[in-house]
């Protein structure tokens, strides 16, 4: 798993720089401890997600890219009318909010803690504005116990079909290299139905399409024709 992961970086690292602002953009962009964005990257397309926010949400951290932000309008207008209601935590963060709040953690908690929840700067999903970590109203607190709620269970049976995913699922350590995070969403389009079905982490999917291929075609399969 890590010569194939490193494999991708490797792979990214090689290409022109107008290809890799394609990988960049891709919804389909794998990012986590072997795959670093880099410390310049910020979507170009960012936008304000119209839904409830904890308290003291800063207005930079309310956003997502164009295309899941109006998903994750949908998902919640869609548990609402169902009477279940979310709160959104923490959306976008670039490199340098990320910077402050792992070295923040690290001074709080311990390493061991840190590298199971708390992404180095680069290697957070955040940054690529497809991540948003949800919570409930009379709970807004980024704990595993928001597996206990009927938000979480309504989140594992239809965020799928707004494009979404439980990221880092109970049993996915081994393969994202981080805990359990039920509050931690991430926007993948279509094959989100795809990686449901299958219960496959972002990890083992790419594992699946990719394993076996050389450089030259997994390169193909990370910058498809019209990939966003």
């Amino acid at each position: 798993m890590r010569r194939f992961l490193a494999a991708l970086l490797i792979v990214a690292a090689l290409l022109p720089a107008a290809a890799q602002a394609g990988l960049y953009d891709s919804t389909m962009i794998l990012v986590n401890k072997q795959n670093a964005l880099p410390k310049s990257y910020e979507p170009d397309d960012l936008s304000y997600v119209d839904i409830a926010y904890a308290e003291g949400v800063p207005a930079t951290r309310k956003q997502l890219r164009e295309e899941a932000a109006r998903a994750l309008e949908r998902l919640y207008a869609a548990m609402l009318e169902e009477g279940i209601e979310i709160v959104g935590v923490s959306g976008y963060r670039s490199y340098s909010t990320q910077s402050l709040i792992y070295n923040q953690r690290l001074e709080e908690t311990s390493l061991d803690y840190v590298s199971r929840y708390v992404a180095k700067p680069g290697q957070s999903e955040h940054q690529t504005g497809l991540a948003m970590d949800v919570a409930i109203p009379d709970w807004p607190f980024l704990t595993t116990d928001f597996a206990l709620t009927d938000a979480y269970a309504w989140l594992t049976a239809h965020a799928h079909e707004y494009g979404f995913i439980i990221r880092y699922p109970e049993t996915g350590e081994e393969e994202t290299g981080y805990a359990f995070e039920p509050w931690h969403i991430r926007y993948v389009g279509d094959t989100a139905a795809e990686l449901r079905e299958s219960g496959m982490t972002l990890e083992a999917w790419y594992r699946r399409r990719l394993g076996g291929s050389h450089a030259r075609r997994e390169a193909r399969f990370l910058l498809p024709t019209g990939s966003k």
